[in-house]
């Protein structure tokens, strides 16, 4: 009786074993998953900042070429550029 009881318990001590290395698998991997989206939410203001200036940039360069300005309609850009900014 004893031997049934002491395998039992063995062959569940290896199934806690078994899910608990589970666990920590899928943790590891959600893990990652968790700091590359907190990676790109960091870089999100140096890209708003990127993508203003580039912005700004292609409205310029739309005052000469047409292309330029439907790369802005196509992507919903507004750009209002000042008269006195302008060389």
């Amino acid at each position: 009786m004893q031997k049934i009881i002491l395998w039992t318990l063995s062959g569940l001590v290896s199934v806690l074993l078994l899910v608990n290395l589970a666990l920590g698998l899928s943790t590891r991997g959600a893990i990652s998953q968790i700091q590359a989206v907190q990676a790109q939410v960091a870089n999100g203001p140096q890209m708003e900042t990127v993508l203003r200036n580039l912005s700004i940039r292609i409205a310029m360069a739309g005052e000469t070429d047409p292309a330029f300005k439907e790369i802005l309609k196509k992507h919903e850009l507004n750009v209002k550029l000042d008269e006195k900014a302008n060389p």
